[in-house]
């Protein structure tokens, strides 16, 4: 059966998408709005500095051209979705699994991006969550990773998994929204903090960072109503490697950048900058004590030198390891 995919949002995640739908043999239309430089350039090129498309992936600014599809893959920024919403609304999603392939929570209000697809009352078939570890730069390269799709039926996601998996990516499923959303969401503010560390010669303590990390962000998802254990799965702790370590993580650099007193202004792709400030607002909200993300965020707003920064977190008090009960 031939298989529809629309992509909307055609960045280094989106080009990846369009580039692995035709992999597995789907019919791809990726979408951007006119006036995008980088998309102009992607149609006239067919190509960026990640991959090369196939002749087959067509692209189009009009969003009318992927209603009906059998799958929408969304991966435009997070801050951005609320507003790609209005246009979804006005396309038949009537019969389509609806995929959120972002990991970003909305900034000033910090809602989820399921929670923003209810909201502006879109109907699809199915809601699901795509996140996990991968790069697109390692994928063209045949590195296999393994992710994570998240539906609130388990039907769904068995379907989802059935369609798009493959043996370049080997798919878990998760009934778990709430984990997976903020798990993955919280992953790129760790990710700048590790960064942070780089930064200042202090690589040495991403361990620490890896183990005390995980359990402020399973107290944050407990308090929601989501289950912890899925912030020690592959939305979250599965993501380590690629967004603490990797060369290729947008959200490391801007870490590094901002420690080293380089900026980071460039490192616009960092959505652990504005997730920061989304889950210092949940974390208030739920009166969940998130000592390295708030940390994180006065960095980044420079309420705090980063040098500073890390030994107030030293100078606080004394504690048992695992002390907290989700």
């Amino acid at each position: 059966m031939l298989v529809t995919q629309g992509v909307l949002g055609c960045g280094r995640w989106g080009s990846f998408h369009l580039w692995y739908g035709s992999r597995i043999g789907n019919s791809v239309t990726g979408w951007e709005p006119e006036g995008i430089p980088e998309f102009v350039k992607l149609k006239e090129t067919r190509k960026n500095i990640y991959l090369e498309l196939p002749p087959e992936v067509r692209l189009t600014s009009s969003i009318e051209e992927v209603s009906g599809s059998d799958i929408i893959i969304v991966t435009v920024p997070a801050q951005k979705f609320r507003t790609l919403c209005g246009r979804l609304r006005q396309i038949d999603i009537s019969n389509t699994d609806l995929i959120l392939c972002m990991k970003g929570i909305e900034k000033d209000t910090g809602m989820r991006l399921s929670e923003i697809a209810r909201e502006e009352r879109l109907k699809p078939r199915s809601l699901s969550v795509w996140v996990g570890p991968g790069h697109p730069q390692q994928f063209v390269m045949g590195v296999p990773s393994c992710m994570i799709v998240a539906s609130e039926y388990e039907s769904d996601s068995v379907r989802i998994a059935g369609l798009l998996g493959s043996d370049l990516i080997r798919f878990y499923r998760s009934r778990d929204i709430i984990g997976c959303e903020v798990g993955a969401a919280t992953k790129n503010v760790i990710g700048i903090a590790a960064g942070m560390l780089d930064g200042l010669n202090l690589s040495g303590l991403k361990g620490a960072l890896m183990a005390r990390a995980p359990q402020e962000v399973a107290r944050l998802v407990a308090a929601m109503g989501g289950d912890w254990r899925s912030v020690y799965g592959l939305s979250h702790l599965g993501d380590y490697e690629a967004t603490l370590f990797s060369p290729y993580s947008h959200n490391r650099m801007y870490g590094e950048a901002v420690a080293r007193g380089t900026g980071g202004e460039n490192l616009r792709l960092a959505e652990g900058v504005d997730t920061a400030t989304a889950v210092t607002l949940l974390a208030g909200r739920y009166n969940v004590e998130m000592p390295i993300t708030c940390t994180v965020r006065k960095i980044i707003s420079n309420e705090i030198p980063a040098k500073e920064a890390i030994g107030e977190l030293f100078a606080r008090p004394e504690k048992e390891e695992f002390a907290d009960h989700f």
